[in-house]
């Protein structure tokens, strides 16, 4: 529908098969600012990551411009897990401009991004597995906002949500070259791919 889609992390889990897990942390009500615990697949034969980082957005009502910031962050509720290996690198920024409102179809943006995924691939491995596997997540990202025109989300819907709870604390098992040795140790105790 519009730019209400880019902060849905419960749509998200329901569009995007790479997915593993997205929840919302910890919400602080005063900045609007969100911590994130994402984990996602990685394509064959890396093992899946995991992203904790903090979102910040505001929206330029008299520019018509929405700017969604994010970037790496630790939080004391999610440790690392020796299960998938920790992105501690990432940081993105995007910015939105409606064709005409924020709630009406239709809007153009710009995204910056930048994480290191560590892996032991040369950077041209990664360059081609990023630059082919963009296109794909575009699609999805499309047809998920065509889909979602009946849904009533809207970006004042998040300006006006409740915030969380504040915290008191803040695999694929097929054989392959970055999995041996794996009965031993996990991807937090060897070279990650």
């Amino acid at each position: 529908k519009g730019a209400g889609e880019v902060l849905d992390t419960e749509y998200r889990k329901k569009w995007d098969a790479l997915v593993i897990k997205l929840e919302v942390i910890e919400r602080d009500a005063v900045s609007g600012s969100e911590v994130l615990h994402w984990v996602t697949h990685f394509p064959y034969p890396m093992y899946s990551r995991d992203y904790v980082y903090v979102r910040r957005y505001s929206v330029d009502q008299e520019n018509n411009v929405m700017v969604l910031v994010s970037r790496a962050v630790e939080h004391p509720s999610v440790p690392e897990s020796p299960e998938f290996v920790r992105v501690r690198s990432y940081e993105s920024q995007m910015v939105i401009r409606p064709h005409k409102s924020f709630d009406e179809n239709g809007f153009d943006y710009l995204l910056t991004y930048s994480d290191n995924p560590q892996t032991v691939f040369p950077r041209y491995c990664v360059s081609w597995m990023v630059s082919s596997g963009m296109p794909d997540f575009l699609e999805k990202l499309h047809t998920a906002t065509l889909k979602a025109k009946n849904m009533e989300i809207k970006v004042k819907d998040y300006i006006s949500a409740k915030p969380l709870e504040m915290s008191s604390e803040a695999k694929a098992t097929a054989s392959s070259p970055e999995r041996k040795n794996e009965g031993s140790c996990g991807p937090a105790r060897i070279e990650y791919a």
